[in-house]
């Protein structure tokens, strides 16, 4: 992978609850409304994005590290069908 956002996302689906977290966060964009459609509590949501965003180095609470994982995750999710 020639992406270090791709990559980074690749290590992250070896743990599928880390990838659905992500996957949730990015599509709605928002901490508690991902904590809901995980039935979570919020701060176990922050705390697995918080983890995630140190994996990928990218700090997902600022705009444009939410749309770096948005774009990465996407490509990975083409690349792996």
């Amino acid at each position: 992978m020639d992406n270090v956002d791709v990559a980074a996302i690749a290590r992250i689906a070896r743990t599928p609850e880390d990838l659905k977290t992500l996957g949730a966060y990015c599509d709605t964009g928002s901490l508690r409304r991902a904590a809901d459609l995980l039935h979570l509590h919020h701060s176990s949501v922050a705390r697995r994005l918080d983890q995630i965003g140190r994996t990928l180095g990218i700090e997902l609470t600022e705009p444009i590290g939410l749309t770096r994982a948005k774009l990465a995750l996407t490509t990975w999710r083409l690349l792996d069908e």
